[in-house]
């Protein structure tokens, strides 16, 4: 049964943290992301031997999977985008993202900046293990509850064309819910709007279409159309647009049994992002997108509008 009505706002403001549908926004990063030596890591070089994260009891937490279709090759001198890990050094980045959700007379907004060392396994070039380095937010109380993040454990597995298909955590054992949450939001987001490359031969110019079906408080079908603009040795800049449209009409509400219903949604955007082909993690990019639902409990009459918004920075 739905939530009564004068419960309605209050129940869906205490879940807006987990169930927000955002923007994408990822800054450029320079060359020193290259370099030996990580300030997100203790570790100076090279792949990982083993996996810290899995050590340390990390759970998987499964990435949507996308389908991709090549619509058109391109012109020109055709090549496939093969991922080529490089083990010989450590991969520096820092993650920012905002997450927004607001309705009327309310607004909230969570901000997650997160330096990663990213390394390849030695064995398995399928595996990126990652240290957080110094997690912070300009929220006082979010960033006190973030600082016992610093040097937690992660891992990401990635399947062909860049595709993120399971992420790990391992937070230390001072860290509290809202700071596991919090990192987990903001890994999750990122990785769930990841352009996939197509595993065909393509050059500049070259579009295609991925869908993934992302299931959270609403489950969504995600469409990427993606462009490659240009192609720069191991780095490819490609621009695309997204869009997202519910499967259904309800919106789970965590943590119970109780659900709304949706009965408009609107989510879409456009960006650029840049990968190498050697690198685990988007090295530049940025993108917008904004949404917007309009949920409905017990009274038709009084149904709650929120926008949304999500913004993640690479820099």
């Amino acid at each position: 049964m739905s939530p009564h009505p004068r419960r309605l706002r209050s129940v869906v403001s205490s879940i807006a943290a987990v169930t927000a549908l955002s923007v994408l926004v990822a800054g450029c990063s320079s060359d020193a992301e290259e370099t030996t030596g990580a300030s997100a890591s203790s570790t100076t070089a090279g792949c990982s031997t083993d996996s810290p994260s899995r050590a340390a009891g990390a759970a998987p937490v499964p990435i949507a999977p996308a389908t991709v279709t090549l619509v058109d090759a391109g012109d020109g001198e055709r090549r496939v985008p093969i991922t080529a890990p490089d083990v010989d050094t450590t991969q520096s980045v820092t993650l920012v993202t905002t997450s927004q959700v607001a309705s009327p007379g309310s607004a909230d907004a969570q901000t997650v900046e997160m330096p990663l060392a990213a390394r390849f396994g030695c064995a398995d070039l399928t595996d990126l293990e990652l240290d957080l380095g110094t997690v912070t937010s300009p929220d006082t109380t979010l960033n006190d509850a973030l600082s016992a993040m610093t040097a937690a454990k992660a891992g990401l597995t990635l399947g062909p064309g860049y595709a993120p298909v399971s992420l790990r955590i391992a937070p230390p054992d001072a860290a509290g819910g809202e700071a596991r949450l919090a990192v987990e939001q903001a890994l999750v987001s990122a990785f769930n709007t990841a352009v996939v490359l197509p595993a065909e031969p393509v050059a500049v110019g070259a579009t295609w279409r991925s869908e993934r079906v992302v299931a959270a408080a609403a489950t969504v079908t995600q469409t990427i159309d993606a462009r490659l603009t240009a192609w720069d040795g191991n780095r490819l800049t490609i621009d695309y647009t997204l869009d997202e449209t519910p499967v259904n009409s309800v919106f789970a509400i965590p943590g119970g049994g109780d659900s709304l219903t949706i009965s408009r949604y609107s989510y879409a955007g456009e960006g650029t992002v840049t990968v190498d082909l050697t690198r685990g993690l988007p090295v530049s990019g940025e993108a917008t997108y904004r949404g917007a639902r309009e949920l409905v409990g017990a009274d038709p009459g009084r149904p709650l509008l929120q926008q949304t918004g999500l913004s993640v920075t690479w820099r």
